[in-house]
């Protein structure tokens, strides 16, 4: 099955680097469309109806992490991959509240995209290193919600936000269990719970769960 993308970055050498790029390292994926405008991405997805939008955080006439919203909100089943070569830390979790599936920086794009893109469309979420750590230290910076009517995060137990914590930060769950001294089956059975707490089916779902609602190492 062909995996379709539309490139959206409002450098066009950025996206002639990508579309070479994909082309060569991934049979089956086709890029369908490219946009240097948050207009023009809007009209290309909502045309194309791709699987996957590759997004750039910076854009001319609106910025990424709003657009990924649109994109989220519109078209509820396309994955959504950032790119950002923003050093600002608080641009990541702003793009995961947003709604992106992964992200990663593009001076790691030759690395990690063709691991970023499998990992996305399989429904995991997917942050490069240096993301996942600016959305630990962001997650950090702000406190827990705490008092009634702040929402069902209040009534989980203790391991279930430990195991939310460690999916915010793009630890495998392997890595949690090992930190929360769990087997992996039981850090499954801490996720499955979640599951059905929350209604997020999905690890990006339950990561943009943990940014929204604070949750970090007290």
């Amino acid at each position: 099955m062909t995996l379709r993308v539309v490139l959206v970055d409002d450098h066009e050498l950025m996206r002639d680097a990508l579309r070479v790029r994909l082309s060569r390292a991934a049979a089956g994926l086709e890029v369908v469309g490219e946009a240097g405008t948050a207009r023009e991405a809007l009209a290309e997805i909502g045309g194309k109806l791709p699987d996957l939008v590759v997004l750039d955080l910076n854009l001319p006439d609106q910025d990424g992490a709003s657009l990924a919203a649109v994109i989220r909100s519109t078209w509820p089943k396309t994955k959504i991959l950032v790119l950002t070569g923003d050093s600002n830390e608080a641009a990541v979790p702003a793009a995961v509240r947003a709604g992106a599936d992964g992200l990663i920086r593009k001076e790691d794009m030759a690395e990690e995209i063709m691991r970023a893109i499998p990992a996305v469309m399989a429904g995991r979420s997917y942050f490069s290193p240096l993301a996942a750590t600016a959305i630990a230290h962001e997650l950090r910076k702000r406190p827990e919600p705490r008092g009634a009517g702040n929402g069902p995060q209040l009534q989980l137990p203790d391991r279930e936000k430990e195991l939310l914590r460690g999916l915010a930060e793009g630890l495998a769950y392997k890595e949690i269990a090992a930190r929360m001294g769990v087997s992996v089956r039981t850090a499954e059975t801490y996720r499955m719970r979640l599951v059905r707490k929350l209604g997020c089916s999905t690890r990006a779902e339950l990561v943009r769960y943990a940014v929204r609602n604070g949750l970090a190492e007290p």
